[in-house]
């Protein structure tokens, strides 16, 4: 039996159990757990179950220790933590306005100020592409929760801004529960930044690629031209003959089958996942915006955002990307916000 003695391995258990649904209590020297049927299970776990049986040793190497510590490794890691500047700019948004906003065929007219709270994430994300060879790494991205805009110059600025971070239990209840459209925005832009980082890579793989097509078809043509001229040879007998001329009529179908596995070959697949998250409660300052776009009107919030110093980009509200050049659209008497990709498509 394994007793309640090892205090550790007890407490990454019961957190772990206790994060995805489970009850539990300790009960003679075991730990008695109550689990709900999916949770039961992907341990392979019956729901009732004493950890430190027979039935269930929580030992170190243990099948089931293995398998707690790849449900706990599942999700990405989150921590919490506040951003507390000691000045928030109070003036001066007109010039912002100008500098880090851009409205094309609009006119915007600043209403008023607020001082809020808001909160942004900086996203780690691991990526992986896998092709003849394998190349991975790990990028940052900053966002704004509530909108999901990129915020660009984010992942290098809080870092500098000394942040503290809520213990667990004692995070204010400040952050969005809803991510789904920050996240989604978010692995979007990894995917432009992985292609950035990946071109060498890319570009490789497409160079050598072309350098294995070209020796293919070099071969089989070589191929084709030697065994023509063996066709001439007087001692073939005319099944040979024929059976020659059968072999060399299946070389292109050969040729096109052994270029088809070097495209498969050197195809490149890439896997995006976020691998942990920071979040975090900053003070900003609230913009109010009058925008007018052909004889319509319609209010507008933006962001002053002290770890940039910037004005936060806005987000498309056709494709949810990320733009600070915005083309208004009136459509059906109201105004919309698109960017430059998607204002184009509409015209």
């Amino acid at each position: 039996m394994t007793s309640l003695s090892d205090p550790e391995l007890y407490a990454f258990a019961a957190a772990v159990l206790e994060r995805h649904g489970g009850l539990l209590e300790p009960a003679d020297g075991q730990l008695l757990a109550l689990l709900p049927s999916a949770l039961a299970r992907s341990l392979e776990l019956p729901e009732e179950v004493h950890l430190g049986s027979e039935q269930a040793p929580l030992l170190y190497g243990s099948p089931l220790l293995d398998r707690l510590v790849g449900l706990a490794t599942r999700e990405a890691p989150v921590a919490y933590g506040q951003i507390e500047l000691p000045y928030l700019k109070k003036s001066g948004f007109e010039q912002c306005l100008e500098r880090d906003l851009s409205f094309v065929g609009g006119q915007v007219r600043l209403a008023s100020r607020a001082e809020a709270r808001t909160t942004y994430m900086i996203l780690f994300c691991r990526y992986v592409a896998l092709s003849d060879e394998r190349k991975e790494g790990l990028l940052q991205l900053g966002l704004h929760e509530a909108s999901g805009a990129v915020i660009p110059g984010l992942t290098e600025a809080w870092e500098e801004c000394s942040p503290s971070f809520f213990p667990a239990g004692q995070v204010p209840p400040h952050f969005p529960l809803h991510l789904q459209q920050a996240l989604a925005g978010g692995l979007k832009q990894a995917g432009s930044a992985v292609t950035v980082r990946l071109k060498d890579f890319l570009t490789s793989m497409r160079r050598r690629l072309g350098r294995d097509v070209r020796n293919t078809r070099e071969y089989y043509e070589a191929l084709r031209l030697e065994m023509e001229a063996g066709l001439s040879h007087h001692h073939l007998t005319e099944s040979q003959r024929q059976e020659r001329l059968a072999k060399i009529a299946a070389l292109p179908q050969e040729r096109d089958r052994k270029i088809a596995d070097l495209e498969q070959k050197y195809q490149i697949r890439v896997q995006i996942s976020a691998c942990a998250a920071l979040r975090f409660l900053v003070d900003v300052v609230y913009l109010l915006l009058e925008l007018s776009c052909r004889r319509l009107t319609r209010s507008l919030r933006v962001i002053w955002n002290p770890l940039t110093k910037r004005l936060d980009p806005l987000v498309c509200e056709a494709c949810h990307g990320t733009s600070a050049r915005i083309y208004p659209a009136a459509r059906n008497a109201e105004v919309r916000l698109h960017c430059p990709s998607c204002s184009r498509k509409m015209s």
